[in-house]
């Protein structure tokens, strides 16, 4: 027969380590430890493309810096588009005035000093918009304009691309009489690999 003062010690002990491993595991509960060092996927990473609409005195025309976008699968990627165009477009279609297909619906705008978060902008103050709508995506963000030449306007907004692929993305609004002819300058591609 064990002497029960042995299988008190022992039910003592294992009583204070039940204790202790509660209290660790209330203090760091797994969802505040990364899923990578619990040995699960890592978090996707996050990435910024900043695009900017300027004059382009060859053509003569406001063109967007880049027509080539490459992201990671996954990633959730921050966009910052600076606009130095004051003028406004002709929006054909009074669903161009939303945003869409961004983190929450909305674009944080900095303009004159001050940023605002909106979802949508008044047909009558887009100057372009940056628009994705084929194959798994429809994005749109509309632009306003710049207040002055020199005072560009900017926004801001985050989307994730889960779907690979190429996607085609552009300006849809008529942003002036030169748009139809240079609209490889304000169209491009997403590559999402």
């Amino acid at each position: 027969m064990r002497d029960p003062s042995w299988f008190n010690l022992i039910a003592g002990a294992t009583a204070v380590l039940i204790v202790a491993f509660g209290a660790v595991a209330m203090a760091y509960p797994a969802a505040s430890v990364p899923s990578a060092a619990l040995g699960g996927p890592a978090t996707n990473p996050t990435v910024y493309r900043n695009l900017t609409i300027t004059f382009n005195p060859t053509t003569g025309t406001f063109d967007y810096s880049t027509n080539a976008i490459a992201v990671p699968t996954g990633a959730t990627v921050v966009f910052t588009i600076t606009n130095y165009d004051p003028g406004i477009a002709v929006v054909p279609n009074a669903s161009d005035a939303r945003v869409v297909g961004t983190m929450g619906g909305i674009m944080t705008v900095h303009a004159n000093g001050q940023s605002t978060v909106v979802s949508s902008v008044a047909v009558g103050d887009i100057a372009h918009t940056f628009t994705i709508s084929s194959g798994a995506y429809h994005l749109n963000v509309p632009i306003p304009p710049a207040s002055a030449s020199d005072a560009p306007t900017s926004v801001t907004f985050s989307v994730t691309f889960n779907v690979p692929g190429t996607y085609t993305w552009g300006c849809v609004v008529l942003c002036g009489p030169e748009s139809t002819m240079t609209q490889d300058k304000m169209y491009g591609s997403l590559t999402i690999s």
